[in-house]
């Protein structure tokens, strides 16, 4: 069996399976596929609620279902290797993995990492007591619930309220659970607005502007404390708690790889062609913009795809590359760096994320010259698009920010 391939894609969830399916289409043949889990599809193979396909297949699916449709489509046209960690990525398409098999090295002309994001726990959101059970993710809810088959509590609680909470709450309820409240440091709910008509009529409470202080108990959880919008003091007995949200990528590999990366976060340096600073390694999906729907990183792999694809006929690397700077109101940009040169005409799209609730007009600036301008509606963890950004002047000199007004 060979250990070299054209491209081996890191990760089959939405985002590396729409990656192979555009290799497929353009003709590629040497193509791996290397999953952890011990099946493909990623975070959707487990959930049971109709918020996928509508990009993809123009109608509303349940996550495994349309997991098992997108499989579908490269199953039998590339190899897909699962139960294999990929330990160390080195220079020029060189990666180490980990398997039933042993350590191996695997060799790839072209490296597409779509390792996708995990849930901020509750440490790092400094809520202090003890770790009793029935503390977890949404995705250890869904997996306890649509896996194996378990319920981990009778009397929730939902920390958060992005589209990832109502998808919890709607797990829950399929399992016959009743969710006690749903606690958000927001004023407002992060979801749109019609979310918080679906946890009323299920007659679940919401804390908004509120904050867990404590969580109490030894073995089990058995209430918690938080503060209101008001900064009164509360006490609510539940028996579970379900942390949503707060998304973060998986940046293990990059951080102790040889690729750049932002010291903070561990996110790659990327361009707008979700190419990283060795010319062999591409990003794809989440692992760009923590965390868009599954349906946008199925689109945005087609398109990583479709580059990749196009860089093994004509491999054209960037001649300068300038960072992308932004204000504080913003948390990330993706891409974070521009790429001059042979192709610099096209207009590029940003993709960020704010901090805070903002309404007004974004700006980007090279320098004093004005590039993009356009009034925006900023809600945290909600991606917004900065289209069509002219790029066709920048140097290595230029300046590009993003600024507000």
């Amino acid at each position: 069996m060979s250990n070299h391939y054209d491209v081996i894609i890191v990760g089959a969830g939405p985002a590396g399976l729409a990656a192979a399916r555009a290799l497929v289409d353009a003709g590629v043949k040497d193509i791996l596929l290397i999953e952890r889990e011990q099946e493909a599809g990623g975070v959707p193979r487990h959930c049971r609620h109709p918020t996928f396909g509508l990009q993809t297949f123009y109608r509303p699916m349940n996550g495994h279902n349309w997991i098992d449709r997108l499989l579908g489509m490269v199953v039998n046209a590339c190899e897909i290797r699962t139960g294999t960690t990929v330990v160390n990525i080195n220079p020029g398409g060189e990666i180490h993995v980990s398997s039933d098999r042993g350590l191996e090295k695997l060799f790839a002309k072209r490296v597409i990492l779509a390792t996708g994001v995990r849930e901020t726990p509750r440490h790092p959101r400094l809520v202090s007591g003890v770790r009793p059970q029935g503390v977890l993710t949404t995705g250890a809810l869904q997996q306890f619930i649509y896996l194996k088959k378990l319920k981990p509590g009778y009397r929730p609680v939902i920390v958060g309220s992005e589209l990832v909470s109502f998808s919890a709450l709607w797990t829950l309820c399929n399992a016959g659970i009743k969710t006690l409240a749903l606690i958000d440091e927001n004023e407002r709910i992060t979801a749109f607005r019609p979310a918080a008509l679906f946890a009323h009529l299920m007659g679940v409470k919401l804390f908004l502007g509120a904050r867990i202080t404590k969580i109490n108990g030894t073995e089990r959880v058995e209430s918690i404390e938080f503060t209101d919008a008001h900064g009164m003091k509360s006490h609510l007995e539940c028996d579970s708690i379900i942390f949503t949200g707060r998304f973060v990528g998986e940046y293990t590999l990059v951080r102790q790889s040889h690729l750049a990366h932002e010291s903070e976060s561990g996110r790659p340096l990327f361009d707008q062609y979700n190419r990283c600073s060795d010319p062999c390694y591409y990003i794809a999906g989440n692992m760009a913009h923590p965390a868009d729907m599954g349906d946008q990183c199925y689109q945005e792999g087609l398109v990583v795809g479709q580059t990749v694809a196009q860089s093994l006929r004509e491999n054209k690397n960037a001649e300068f590359v300038v960072p992308v700077q932004l204000d504080e109101l913003f948390r990330i940009s993706a891409p974070n760096q521009i790429s001059g040169g042979s192709r610099q005409n096209a207009p590029v799209t940003l993709n960020v994320r704010v901090n805070r609730y903002h309404k007004g007009e974004i700006i980007v600036r090279d320098g004093e010259r004005e590039l993009y301008r356009a009034t925006h509606r900023c809600l945290p963890e909600r991606r917004i698009l900065l289209k069509e950004i002219d790029i066709s002047k920048i140097t290595p000199e230029s300046k590009l920010t993003v600024i507000t007004k």
